[in-house]
């Protein structure tokens, strides 16, 4: 067979194939001889009457699609095969020439991605070296702390970090909107959840009190409120104080943390936790700069239509995301201030990025068997249920439809490993 292969784009090509005609006509005798095999003629057993009756009674069109059929596979795998091509799915097929002794084949195949790896080890990037102040234990000891406070009712006026329990409705031009209304909405003054001015405006309120707070909506807002001034109708029901723990041993002992009873050890044990989230974070930067050289540095060829695929796939998951948290997607987009094309270039932009990235970190598995086989995850899963005094099994259940998610995030601890072991 003679085959012509031409690219037309990334990891699309289009591989002719002129078949040979020996070939050709053997496929055509066999598809003939498979036709003949069922034909009746009066007198003759199915199939064993003379060869110039049987061909009077095969359709030759029929003959000849049988026989195209059965040359397919056959010319498509030997010219992959040429070409060196690892298909996606299947090919597009075209018949641009047939006759009794001729027959060529246009197939268009779109390639799984390619990953041409650079260097990955050897290279440099920096690294931060952790440290923990003292001043730093002292606001984590503080949060800990206020985690631990008790909210107390109070007949005193509400100031930031209180807690107020309110019923609310708001209006615009005298007009209620749609959700702009609550009742019992517990709103901690100062956590900056609700639109700018309203927290400011509650400060002083005492339980009982009514009060109208006015606000101008932000510019960037659903369309229908969007740089609107609007006016809130409030009925405090209750001030809650937020009572923070002294420190001292008995409170630290109140926090039931492992092995802390006392203020140095749980200086101790704050230092050390802050510590170890440095250095994971610090881990987790050097090998996100030392990935990016090694994505900089491959050759990754990924086809229009994956591309394509994925950001279509992601885009639906924003839709639905948006919808779930109550709003519509024209309105997420209002908020934005972007266009659905704009938002789309955006999703197919970082598709592409995250694509290219994961396709980069598989290659290098591969390439260092860095993959986390089923003995390797029940070792894990025995871990956690020594951990949390569960069975195994109980533990498999947990993850549920997330264990290859788990064995996928195991994979990238050991490449997170292999690469910062690797790499200065």
């Amino acid at each position: 067979m003679k085959n012509t292969i031409t690219k037309l784009e990334t990891s699309t090509f289009q591989l002719d194939v002129e078949v040979e005609e020996a070939a050709w006509k053997a496929a055509q005798e066999k598809a003939f001889r498979k036709l003949a095999s069922k034909v009746s003629v009066p007198g003759f057993r199915p199939g064993k009457a003379p060869q110039a009756m049987l061909r009077a009674r095969v359709d030759p069109s029929k003959a000849l699609d049988t026989a195209l059929n059965d040359i397919l596979n056959d010319a498509y795998n030997q010219a992959l095969n040429e070409a060196k091509i690892r298909p996606l799915h299947q090919p597009s097929v075209e018949v641009l020439k047939v006759s009794d002794t001729e027959l060529t084949l246009r197939f268009v195949v779109v390639s799984a991605p390619t990953v041409t790896l650079g260097a990955y080890t050897g290279l440099e990037a920096e690294r931060k070296v952790a440290s923990v102040t003292d001043e730093e234990v002292s606001a984590a000891i503080s949060r800990r702390l206020e985690g631990a406070a008790d909210l107390v009712v109070t007949e005193n006026p509400a100031k930031m970090g209180d807690t107020v329990v309110l019923d609310f409705e708001g209006f615009i031009d005298g007009v209620a909107f749609e959700g702009g209304k609550a009742e019992n909405y517990a709103l901690e003054l100062g956590s900056n959840s609700f639109i700018p001015g309203f927290e400011d405006a509650l400060v002083g309120v005492k339980a009982g009190e009514s009060r109208d707070v006015k606000v101008t909506f932000p510019t960037q807002y659903v369309a229908e409120l969007a740089g609107k001034d609007a006016t809130f109708a409030c009925t405090v029901h209750e001030v809650k104080e937020k009572v923070i723990p002294a420190l001292s041993d008995e409170s630290v002992a109140e926090l039931e943390l492992k092995d802390v009873k006392t203020v140095e050890e749980l200086k101790a044990y704050e230092k050390e936790e802050l510590l170890k989230q440095k250095t994971d974070a610090a881990e987790r930067e050097h090998f996100q700069a030392l990935l990016d050289q090694i994505v900089a540095g491959a050759t990754v060829e990924i086809a229009k239509e994956i591309i394509d695929q994925e950001a279509a796939a992601e885009e639906e998951r924003t839709k639905k995301q948006v919808e779930d948290n109550g709003l519509t997607f024209k309105q997420y987009l209002e908020v934005l201030g972007k266009t659905e094309e704009q938002l789309r270039a955006e999703l197919r932009e970082g598709v592409t990025k995250n694509l290219t990235a994961y396709l980069v970190t598989m290659e290098i598995c591969a390439k260092e068997h860095l993959f986390v086989d089923d003995a390797e995850l029940d070792h894990e899963f025995a871990k956690i249920a020594e951990q949390y005094s569960m069975s195994v099994e109980q533990v498999k259940s947990a993850y549920g439809s997330n264990v290859e998610s788990f064995r996928d995030s195991l994979r990238q601890k050991k490449l997170q490993d292999y690469l910062l072991a690797n790499n200065k």
